[in-house]
C-alpha cells in the first residue's frame, strides 16, 4: 500500500458505468490515483502522479474483493463485465492473478482487463492475465518517437518490446483479445505510423481491433481527435476485423441507492455526458438533466466542453 493513504473499500469499486465497449461494466480498481506506467496526453483521468513500472500491492486485495462482493449484493441485476480498470495500469498490482481468480469464482459476469500493454513482455504477467475472459490491451504507437510523444512512458519502456509482448500474449491467451488503438491528430496518424500499426496488428492477430480517438477532456490541452470519417477509412485497411468504437447503448442500470452521490463519484472517475448519466442511472433524459443541473448548482459537478460536447466532472 502506498504510504499516507488508506482507501476505503468503496473506492475499490465503481459503477456499474456505461462503457462504449463492455455494456454495463462494474469497475474494479486495484490502484491508487493515479498509478501508471504511462502518462498519456489523452487520458481522461488527468496526469499520472506516480509514474512507475514496479509491481506492488498498491491496494489490499482482500479489501478489493470484499468491496466487489458487497456491491454485487446491492445490485438487482448482473453487470455485463467485472472490469479491472480505474486509477492506472492494473497489471502493476502484484496480486493481479489472485484477484482475477477470485472474480472468476464469483460467476457474476465475465471478467475483463483493460491494460496499456506495457507489462505484457513479462511472462508472469501474461500467465496471470490468462485467467480473464477478455483482454483489451492498447497499442497507440509502434515507433518509439510516437510512443514517447503520445504515451509519455516511464523510463525503460520500448514500443517494440510491447509489440513482442502482445504477440506472445496472443499465442498464450485462450480468451478474446480486442486491441485498442487510440489515434490523435498530428501525433500517431501519419501514413508511416498507420502502416506500422497495421503491420503490428496483423502480427498480434487480435479477435478485433477497436479504433478510438479523444472523446473526453484529455490530460494535456491541445490533444485533438480524428474525425469519425477518417477513423472509418483507417479501420477498413486492417487485415484483421476492425471497428470504430460506438457510444454506449442506452440501457437502464437499476437502483444505485444514493443516486446523486453515485453520479458524483462516477464523474470523478471519468467525465460523463448527460446521455451517459441517463444510461447508467436509468433516468429519462429530462430527469437526468434535472439531477445534473442540481449537482452543478450545488458545486458537486462542473461543466467541461470538449469537441463541441458537454461533459460533467465530479468535484
Amino acid at each position: 500500500m502506498v504510504s499516507g493513504h488508506k482507501p476505503s473499500s468503496h473506492e475499490a469499486v465503481f459503477g456499474p458505468v456505461p462503457s462504449r465497449r463492455l455494456g454495463m461494466s462494474l469497475g474494479v480498481d486495484l490502484l491508487l490515483p493515479k498509478t501508471c506506467s504511462l502518462n498519456c496526453r489523452y487520458c481522461e483521468l488527468g496526469p499520472t502522479t506516480r509514474l512507475t513500472t514496479r509491481r506492488a500491492a498498491y491496494r489490499d486485495p482482500d479489501q478489493v474483493l470484499e468491496a466487489v462482493r458487497r456491491r454485487l449484493a446491492e445490485l438487482d441485476y448482473a453487470p455485463d463485465y467485472l472490469t479491472l480498470a480505474g486509477s492506472g495500469e492494473p497489471c502493476l498490482h502484484s496480486g493481479l492473478g489472485r484477484v482475477l481468480a477470485e472474480l472468476k469464482r464469483l460467476e457474476a459476469g465475465q471478467v475483463a482487463v483493460l491494460t496499456n500493454s506495457t507489462l505484457c513482455p513479462d511472462p508472469q504477467v501474461r500467465a496471470e492475465l490468462a485467467q480473464a475472459d477478455l483482454l483489451v490491451p492498447s497499442l497507440d504507437a509502434v515507433s518509439q518517437e510516437a510512443f514517447r510523444r503520445l504515451n509519455r512512458p516511464a523510463p525503460g519502456l520500448a514500443a517494440a518490446e510491447m509489440v513482442e509482448g502482445l504477440v506472445a500474449l496472443r499465442r498464450e491467451f485462450p480468451g478474446r483479445i480486442w486491441l485498442e488503438i487510440l489515434l490523435v491528430e498530428g501525433i500517431n496518424d501519419s501514413p508511416e505510423e498507420i502502416d506500422r500499426l497495421l503491420a503490428a496488428a496483423e502480427r498480434i492477430a487480435p479477435d478485433k481491433v477497436q479504433l478510438n480517438t479523444v472523446v473526453r477532456p484529455p490530460a494535456l490541452a491541445g490533444t485533438r481527435p480524428l474525425p469519425f470519417e477518417r477513423l472509418q477509412e483507417i479501420a477498413r485497411r486492417f487485415a484483421v476485423p476492425a471497428e470504430v468504437i460506438a457510444p454506449p447503448r442506452n440501457r437502464a442500470a437499476g437502483d444505485h441507492g444514493e443516486l446523486a452521490d453515485e453520479v458524483v463519484r462516477t464523474c470523478r472517475r471519468r467525465p460523463l455526458t448527460l446521455e451517459d448519466v441517463a444510461a447508467f442511472s436509468g433516468l429519462t433524459p429530462d430527469r437526468a438533466r434535472e439531477l445534473v443541473e442540481s449537482l452543478v448548482a450545488r458545486g458537486r459537478l462542473r461543466r467541461e466542453e470538449f469537441g463541441q460536447r458537454e461533459f460533467f466532472r465530479g468535484i
